[in-house]
C-alpha cells in the first residue's frame, strides 16, 4: 500500500474520549431537551457531527449553541481520556519515514485541539481538519479533502486510519484508501500498531509538525 500521507480519525483511534462525551452529552440533554441523553441513544452515534446530535436527540438548539456547550463543559470531563498506547511510536515512525499527516475528525478545532494537546499528539500534525473548518461532518467526504487540499495531495497519494462508518464512508466519498481500526475497509488492523507494515519503508526527508 503505497502512500504518502496518513489521514487518522481522532476519538477511538488516537484516543478514546467517549465517557467524557457521553457526560458533556447527559448535561446536554438535560439543558436542552429537558432529560439527559442515555448511554443506550449514545453508543451507536459516537462520532457523528454537532449537526447530527442536535437531530438524533431532539435537542433544543442550534449546531452552534450546541458547539459553544461543549467547548464549556468537556474540558470538565476530559481527565479520564484515554490515549492508544501505540500512537505515540508509530507517529514518530511515520514523521521519520516522511509520511505527511493529518488529523480528521468531527470534532471542532478547539476542543480537538485540546485533547491532542494534552495526549502529547497535536505536534505530529501538520494538518487539523476538524468539523468547523467545512460545511458537512463526516460521513461526507468534505473533512477528508480539506485535509487534502492542505496537504497539497490528491486522494490515490492518502490512506485514511479510522474506526467507524463515519470513517469509511468519508474516505469512500473522497476517493481515499480505508484502513480500518477493527472495522473492515480495504484493509484491517486490531492495533494502531499494525499500520506501519502496511505503508512503504521509505518516502523521502522528515515532514514539518503541526501548522
Amino acid at each position: 500500500m503505497v502512500a504518502s500521507a496518513v489521514l487518522f480519525d481522532m476519538d477511538g483511534v488516537l484516543i478514546r474520549s467517549e465517557e467524557a462525551w457521553l457526560r458533556v452529552l447527559e448535561d446536554a440533554g438535560r439543558r436542552f431537551r429537558g432529560s439527559p441523553v442515555t448511554r443506550e441513544e449514545f453508543a451507536p452515534t459516537f462520532g457523528q457531527g454537532t449537526a447530527e446530535d442536535v437531530r438524533v436527540f431532539g435537542l433544543r438548539c442550534t449546531p452552534a449553541e450546541l458547539d459553544a456547550f461543549y467547548l464549556e463543559h468537556l474540558p470538565a470531563h476530559a481527565s479520564g481520556v484515554w490515549i492508544n498506547p501505540d500512537a505515540h511510536a508509530l507517529l514518530e515512525s511515520l514523521a521519520a519515514r516522511g509520511l505527511r499527516r493529518a488529523v480528521v475528525t468531527n470534532t471542532v478545532t478547539p476542543l480537538a485541539r485540546a485533547l491532542l494537546g494534552a495526549a502529547r499528539l497535536l505536534d505530529f500534525f501538520e494538518v487539523l481538519a476538524c468539523a468547523d473548518l467545512v460545511a458537512h461532518a463526516k460521513p461526507a467526504p468534505d473533512l477528508v479533502l480539506y485535509a487534502l487540499g492542505r496537504l497539497g495531495l490528491p486522494p490515490e497519494a492518502a490512506v485514511m486510519v479510522g474506526d467507524s462508518r463515519f470513517d469509511r464512508g468519508a474516505a469512500g466519498a473522497a476517493g481515499v484508501r480505508f484502513v480500518g481500526l477493527g472495522l473492515d475497509g480495504d484493509a484491517r488492523i486490531e492495533r494502531l500498531g499494525e499500520l506501519l507494515p502496511l505503508l512503504p519503508l521509505t518516502t523521502g526527508p522528515a515532514s514539518p509538525g503541526a501548522r
